[in-house]
């Protein structure tokens, strides 16, 4: 009996809590004014969602290429083969190399984000002149 009071109880609070949002004022965002946000934060949204975004493609790469080197320096033994052409058994890495491989992706990452800013400036001077 008390298991079927609990549930009455939780769809007594749904039911209240979905009639409040059926209720509300329907509202239509308005668009953002060229002006709502200063150029330092549009920078900052840029430079963010280029690192965010660069940051799978550079971690791929610093593994790919981390791999080939660890696979040629080991005397191309079969364990430290590269992805693809590992036989599935591979070697894992130590701790210190897995800092090292983020730590090199990551600053990979920021050099993108940091040379796309400095193109941008140079192209807004560019543009002034």
């Amino acid at each position: 009996m008390r298991a079927a009071a609990r549930k009455a109880v939780v769809a007594a609070i749904l039911l209240v809590l979905m009639a409040g949002g059926a209720c509300a004022d329907d509202h239509t965002p308005q668009p953002y004014n060229p002006d709502e946000f200063q150029q330092w934060m549009k920078d900052a949204f840029r430079a963010e969602a280029l690192f965010v975004g660069s940051f799978p493609f550079t971690l791929f790469f610093t593994l790919e290429a981390y791999d080939t080197w660890r696979y040629a320096s080991n005397d191309f033994t079969p364990g430290y083969a590269p992805w693809p052409f590992g036989s599935g058994v591979a070697v894992s890495y130590s701790s210190e190399e897995t800092v090292w491989i983020a730590a090199s992706a990551v600053s990979l990452s920021l050099a993108i984000a940091g040379i796309d800013y400095f193109i941008g400036k140079v192209n807004e001077r560019s543009a002034r002149h």
